[in-house]
């Protein structure tokens, strides 16, 4: 292993404000606990129509709650009408912001969607070191008198310490222009001990930098103060990669099957990505050569398609990437719009199938940092990326879980967006159902497809072979008349033509629920081979983490009940947002961070499930859905 400065381990503390995400601008605000949308908006200078500037005596200031929606107040009551009420309309003056929270405030057109991205984390702040910082420096004159190069005026004027600073050529040959521009003191921005530019005084207290969360589906930009790290805005979209494959399988495929492919999907990224940064950028009133630190992170095939590197060794056994390294370059070389010293880290990666994105979310969880508990992560997609131990020891790997989680082979399933039915309850001898934006629903998203079957699970409509049980074996329960005889095999009515968006009944099939049972026997065995690997017990775990979009939403007590996690006290299992984001965070604003990441890389124990001759028989053994309730 290559030695690395030591760089002192940051102080972490608590954060007390909550994100609100205004629609249709797509804006991420950082609100108080407590505090109502209206104050929310008007202390951000958003415009919101309003008569009694929020007693709560006009009705004017409607919002249209996208997230989840609490009961309406009777106050509120007396300005909205049923059909809005039904819609998520509130009174933004009587909405308090007690959680993470979307909001529209106008009409959007008619054929946009709100996309359920998770952009935010669950995690504490730390104390800071950005891998990029800036230095108030004052020139002494009589250097340049005696005839002093210019990189040696700075470097005597900076100290001993800075006897071996170096700098780019770009970066030299602006540097007697701005020196004269700033006379007798500037500020340098440094990364270690490399000069990346030289900058008029005042522009100390301004430095930036940028994330990315490289997803298969979505990617997430945010734009981060690096003097306290907070986040300055955070934007997201879609990948456009998708019109070449909705998994990274299929765009493999693409890039092995054309011969420009990889430059397609690589341009397709970058230009994703630098719409993003002017989004940010022009919120914030900044240009891009206020950015001088980037940091990128994804699974392994899109950190290859982000620094267009071949990626064929992923796409077959046994699935060799390029490079594991997290690296350093500067961000114009892979056609980032930005200064032209600004430097490009990327995340490091341990095999093909954990990539960057799994070790920011080790570094988010803190599991690497603890010495005695033993923490069980798992990051759920098309492949399940699952982490097991401590600072002492770390082991991962990679279950091939399929699309069910995310929607996709499922009769009615959708990606998290408006209409998909994201949590499902039973109760009084009915389901209860809430989807995303609170309309009438379009389909069932992956949590609402887990709680769904978790519930006909305990009411008995589906048993525990996951067959879907004919009405004649339960005439008692009503709800045993929503399962029908569809297209020749049993399916389960869950919502109604009438009850549905689209004025079509919405089914889960017997086909469903088996894609659903593939999907989880495939983790719980990749868990358990981690367990038996580790030489521990279930019991020893101390925390399960869930990250990732299905993380933070799935009901924990509906994923025990299916056995997607092993049979642990429900209290242990927490979720941690966008922890791969958040983990990426702290690798640009903390060196100490940069340096375990890179760590990680080395030492984590990776294990490759396709060469376990024991996959099959626990693949096999979590088929069937577990006998107890939770």
């Amino acid at each position: 292993m290559v030695k690395r400065t030591q760089y002192p381990r940051p102080a972490k503390g608590r954060t007390k404000y909550f994100k609100l995400n205004v629609l249709p601008n797509n804006l991420w605000l950082n609100i108080p606990a407590g505090d109502t949308v209206f104050d929310a908006l008007k202390n951000h200078d958003v415009d919101l129509k309003s008569e009694c500037n929020g007693l709560g005596k006009c009705g004017k200031c409607k919002v249209r709650i996208l997230s989840s929606i609490e009961e309406i107040s009777q106050d509120e009551r007396n300005f909205i009408s049923q059909e809005e009420i039904d819609q998520g309309v509130r009174l933004a003056c009587r909405t308090p912001v007690t959680s993470k929270m979307v909001i529209q405030i106008e009409e959007s057109p008619s054929d946009s969607e709100y996309f359920q991205i998770l952009q935010t984390s669950n995690t504490s702040l730390f104390q800071l070191d950005p891998l990029i910082h800036k230095q108030h420096v004052f020139l002494t004159p009589q250097f340049a008198n005696k005839g002093a190069a210019t990189l040696d005026r700075i470097k005597l004027a900076m100290g001993p310490d800075y006897d071996d600073l170096t700098a780019s050529l770009g970066c030299l040959a602006s540097l007697p222009e701005k020196l004269k521009q700033t006379e007798t003191q500037g500020v340098a921005v440094l990364h270690e001990k490399s000069l990346l530019d030289w900058q008029n005084w005042e522009k100390l207290g301004h430095n930036y930098g940028l994330v990315f969360d490289l997803g298969t589906t979505t990617l997430v930009g945010k734009l981060i103060n690096l003097l306290d790290g907070t986040d300055i805005g955070v934007k997201s979209q879609l990948n456009s990669q998708i019109r070449h494959g909705t998994n990274v399988i299929s765009r493999l495929q693409y890039v092995k099957d054309n011969a420009a492919g990889l430059d397609t999907m690589h341009d397709i990224l970058i230009e994703n990505l630098n719409d993003i940064t002017r989004g940010l950028l022009e919120a914030a009133e900044l240009s891009t050569n206020d950015i001088f630190a980037v940091i990128a992170g994804g699974n392994t095939t899109m950190q290859h398609f982000f620094l267009k590197l071949p990626p064929d060794g992923i796409a077959e056994a046994p699935f060799a990437p390029i490079l594991t390294d997290g690296i350093q370059v500067k961000a114009v070389e892979v056609g980032l719009d930005l200064h032209p010293e600004a430097q490009l880290f990327t995340m490091p990666m341990k095999s093909g199938y954990i990539g960057g994105d799994l070790i920011g979310t080790i570094l988010a969880s803190g599991a690497v940092e603890q010495e005695d508990e033993i923490i069980l992560g798992l990051d759920i997609g098309t492949n399940a990326e699952i982490f097991l131990g401590n600072r002492k020891r770390m082991l991962t790997c990679s279950a091939a879980a399929g699309p069910a989680l995310e929607g996709a082979r499922i009769s009615h399933g959708m990606i998290a967006t408006a209409g998909a039915i994201e949590s499902v309850r039973y109760a009084n001898g009915k389901l209860h159902y809430r989807d995303i934006s609170n309309i009438k629903p379009k389909g069932l998203c992956g949590s609402g497809l887990v709680d769904l079957v978790a519930v006909l699970l305990k009411i008995g409509v589906i048993n525990k072979e996951g067959l879907i049980v004919h009405p004649k074996e339960n005439r008692k329960k009503k709800i045993f008349s929503r399962v029908i005889d569809h297209d020749g095999v049993n399916s389960f009515i869950v919502a109604t033509a009438q009850e549905s968006y689209h004025n079509k009944p919405i089914y889960l099939t017997q086909k469903d629920v088996r894609e659903l049972q593939l999907a989880k026997a495939a983790i719980a065995a990749g868990i358990e081979i981690l367990i038996s690997d580790y030489g521990i017990r279930l019991e020893d775990i101390s925390r399960i983490y869930l990250a990732g979009a299905l993380g933070n939403y799935v009901n924990p007590l509906s994923a025990l009940q299916i056995g997607l996690f092993p049979p642990v006290n429900p209290d242990i299992i927490v979720p941690l947002g966008n922890a791969a984001s958040y983990g990426t965070s702290m690798a640009l604003l903390s060196k100490y961070y940069w340096q375990l990441a890179n760590e990680l890389g080395d030492s984590l124990e990776h294990i490759e499930l396709s060469s376990r001759l024991d996959f099959n028989d626990y693949f096999i053994e979590f088929l069937d859905f577990p006998s107890s309730n939770f």
